[in-house]
C-alpha cells in the first residue's frame, strides 16, 4: 500500500478504501489512515466482541479504530463480500490474515471456513504444525503431519526444526523410538520408525499426542475398532508394547516354515534414525 498522503502540518488524511467504503453502510471503521464503511449486520450476525462494542454507541458519531492494517481488514471483508464465492485456490497468506482476525474478534464460523480452507491445501507437515499450534487449530487434525515426521527417514533440516517448539520436538522423538521398539519386537533386523506400520503410527502419536477426535474422545478409541478385542497387531488396548528379548524358537519355527527371509520381507532395510 502506498504511503497516505499528508496534510501541511505532517497529520495523515483519511482516505476512503477505494472498495470497502460503500454509501449504504452503516459502520464505519479506520485502519491507520483508511477508512471503511461497510454494514454492521455482518458484524453483530456473529461477533460478541462486535455486539458489544456497538452496544456502546461510540460508532454513532466516529468510527470505530481498529489496530489493524487495511490490508488485513480487506483480506477479512472479502469472506463477507466476495460476490462470487471464490473461496478455493486463494493464497495461504490470506487464509492465514482471516483466520487470526477470525480468532482473535471471536467469528467462529468464519474461523471454521478459513479452517476448512487450509486443510485443502499441500501444506509442508512442519508448517501445517506450525500454523495449526499457533492459532490452536484441532490438533486431531495434525496427525498424517506427525505421521509423516515421525515416519520419515530423514531428519528435518535446522531451520524446519526450529519452527517447533521443543515439546513438540520431543514428542515425535518419543514417537519415533517407540515405533522402533514396535518394529524391532515384531523381528524387523533393520527397523525404522515407518517398519511399525501406519496402525501403530497413529496409535503411538493418539497416545502421545493425547490427540481426540471430534466428539472429544480420545483418537485411540477410534483406533481401536480397527483392530481386535485384544488390539492391533496383537497389543492390549491402547498400549504399545515395549521392546523384548526375541524367542529364539518362535524365529526358528518362522524360519523353517516360511523360510528365513520371509520373516524381514515386510521391513524396509534403512539406516537408524531417530528424531
Amino acid at each position: 500500500m502506498s504511503p497516505s498522503p499528508s496534510s501541511d502540518n505532517g497529520v495523515s488524511k483519511i482516505t476512503n478504501h477505494p472498495q470497502y467504503f460503500m454509501p449504504n453502510g452503516d459502520a464505519e471503521f479506520l485502519t491507520q489512515s483508511v477508512l471503511f464503511k461497510v454494514h454492521r449486520y455482518f458484524f453483530e450476525r456473529e461477533s460478541k466482541f462486535f455486539k458489544d462494542t456497538f452496544a456502546e454507541g461510540e460508532g454513532d458519531s466516529k468510527p470505530y479504530t481498529l489496530d489493524v492494517s487495511p490490508e488485513d481488514f480487506a483480506h477479512f471483508l472479502w469472506v463477507f463480500y466476495d460476490e462470487d464465492y471464490e473461496y478455493d485456490n486463494q493464497p495461504l497468506e490470506r487464509w492465514l490474515v482471516i483466520v487470526r482476525l477470525a480468532s482473535r474478534w471471536g467469528f467462529h464460523k468464519m474461523r471454521k471456513l478459513a479452517v476448512r480452507q487450509l486443510e485443502k491445501m499441500k501444506l509442508e507437515p512442519i508448517d501445517k504444525i506450525k500454523i495449526y499450534s499457533d492459532f490452536k487449530i484441532e490438533s486431531q487434525l495434525l496427525l498424517p503431519s506427525y505421521a509423516s515426521l515421525a515416519k520419515s527417514p530423514t531428519l528435518p533440516s535446522f531451520n524446519d526444526a526450529r519452527k517447533l517448539d521443543i515439546e513438540t520436538i520431543l514428542k515425535l522423538t518419543m514417537v519415533r523410538e517407540r515405533a522402533l521398539q514396535k518394529a524391532a519386537a515384531d523381528g524387523c533386523r533393520s527397523p525404522t520408525s515407518a517398519s511399525a506400520g501406519d496402525a501403530e503410527v497413529n496409535r503411538i502419536i493418539c497416545d502421545i499426542f493425547e490427540l481426540v477426535d471430534a466428539n472429544g474422545a480420545p483418537a485411540t478409541e477410534s483406533l481401536k475398532v480397527e483392530g481386535t478385542a485384544n488390539g492391533i497387531h496383537g497389543t492390549i488396548g491402547d498400549s504399545v508394547p515395549v521392546l523384548q528379548n526375541p524367542d529364539p524358537e518362535k524365529k526358528k519355527k518362522n524360519a523353517n516354515v516360511n523360510g528365513a527371509s520371509n520373516a524381514v520381507s515386510s521391513c524396509r532395510v534403512s539406516k537408524l534414525c531417530v528424531f
